[in-house]
């Protein structure tokens, strides 16, 4: 009888043992919980846009941004309304699955639409810190992940700390260092590493509200600490799941 009390408590302790095992978080998860994040059928985001130079110059602008769930499959457009020397500029993304998005950027002065290679998903947006990956979203699967920490303070709410490391070999940035909230999964602030090794970015959610029961960034801001380049945005107005038109998110949309 004591022989197989004992094989009993022993596999009680090893179940127990995977349970707490499994029951951790990890990198991956916590980067699947952000991708798994509430974000509704459709989005409408209108918002105010500062660019401020290292000796304080400001810029304005106005944009909107429409974005729709196809299928498990994001399209998003983007066009600037204000000033008048980029009214009319407009980028488009189609999510792909298994291979990398398809962006394109129209400039009304050139009056054509032009493809965003893959090479240059890195580079800077339309005069902005963000780049063209910041704006169209990064893919779950061109990733691997680390869990830092699983408990950290940042902008005084409960955070993960989670590393993310392109599998890109060329890549820009080839560490970023994300603050994720545990009640929302939002990232609200990242580092991004240049090769050297240094902070050459930080992305930072100034505000953060819910719309409709969604989280959502209303203010957030992008500092370049190599050039000293700012860029905040301030959203406006939120819609959500308002019946965007599939129509809307085709090609000619760029030149409307």
């Amino acid at each position: 009888m004591r022989h197989y009390l004992l094989c009993f408590l022993s596999l009680i302790f090893l179940l127990t043992s995977l349970e707490i095992g499994f029951s951790q978080p990890t990198g991956l998860w916590v980067a699947q919980k952000i991708e798994e994040r509430e974000k509704g059928n459709d989005t409408s985001l209108k918002m105010d846009m500062a660019l401020i130079d290292k000796k304080g110059r400001e810029r304005q602008r106005k944009l909107f941004i429409i974005r729709k769930d196809f299928k498990g499959k994001d399209k998003l457009l983007l066009r600037f309304t204000y000033p008048k020397d980029i009214n009319g500029t407009s980028f488009l993304v189609w999510e792909q699955k298994g291979r990398d998005n398809e962006r394109f950027l129209y400039l009304p002065a050139l009056g054509r639409i032009r493809r965003i290679a893959t090479r240059e998903k890195d580079e800077n947006f339309a005069g902005t810190d963000f780049s063209y990956e910041d704006i169209s979203g990064r893919k779950l699967e061109d990733y691997t992940y680390k869990l830092i920490e699983e408990e950290i303070i940042c902008e005084e709410k409960n955070c993960y700390l989670l590393a993310s490391y392109p599998k890109e070999k060329d890549s820009r940035y080839p560490k970023i260092l994300s603050w994720i909230r545990k009640d929302s999964f939002v990232t609200i602030k990242a580092h991004y590493y240049n090769k050297k090794g240094e902070v050459e970015k930080t992305y930072r959610v100034l505000k953060l509200g819910k719309i409709d029961g969604i989280w959502t960034a209303l203010g957030l801001s992008m500092e370049n600490h190599k050039t000293s380049h700012k860029t905040f945005i301030k959203v406006k107005e939120v819609q959500y799941n308002i019946g965007i038109p599939s129509r809307r998110f085709e090609r000619r949309e760029l030149k409307r």
